[in-house]
């Protein structure tokens, strides 16, 4: 696979939100990069274009079984700007706790699940267009193509196959927004 996080365009994500038919149907890999570090999450070391730091790389699809595509996996999850579908979501509403507000707790078919209210997921939908910028690449086996740049770029906001030292510390700012919701519904 060609290094796409290096070569292919970078699209702002309220562009993206403008026209999700920019997005491909298929499964595939995705980074963001961002003109701004969200809160307290390190840029120092991160890949660079320009003034963008890459920050993020994720998949659409990885899961085989399932459907995912690259278009509903940026464009309906990530782009809402609520933590309960998109990891990005819940990560920036760590880092960011006056952009996106306090995470609510709910019960839905018996599970718990985090939600930023709707004036929250607002702000952070307008936080991420004017600080994110995206690209992608489609493959039809994403989780091992993210596994290896993640290891590679050793990007800040990734947990899973991250070796970044800052990634302890957003797993544990992560639990305690969740841990923060659960105790505010108690």
């Amino acid at each position: 696979m060609p290094d796409f996080l290096q070569t292919s365009p970078l699209y702002q994500l309220s562009d993206v939100r403008r026209n999700k038919a920019m997005l491909p149907t298929d499964r595939g890999v995705y980074g963001f990069y961002f003109g701004i570090a969200p809160g307290i999450a390190p840029i120092d070391g991160a890949f660079c274009r320009g003034k963008l730091s890459l920050l993020y790389i994720g998949t659409a699809g990885a899961d085989l079984a399932r459907r995912g595509t690259l278009r509903n996996r940026l464009g309906q999850n990530h782009l809402g700007g609520n933590e309960r579908r998109s990891t990005i979501c819940l990560t920036l509403a760590s880092l960011l706790p006056d952009v996106a507000g306090p995470s609510v707790l709910r019960i839905e078919k018996g599970k718990a699940k985090f939600h930023t209210s709707p004036q929250g997921a607002a702000r952070l939908r307008n936080w991420m267009d004017e600080n994110i910028y995206a690209c992608w690449i489609t493959d039809p086996r994403p989780a091992e193509a993210e596994q290896d740049l993640v290891k590679s770029y050793r990007t800040p906001l990734n947990i899973d196959f991250s070796t970044h030292p800052f990634s302890p510390t957003l797993s544990e700012l992560r639990n305690n927004r969740r841990a923060t919701a659960r105790a505010l519904t108690a």
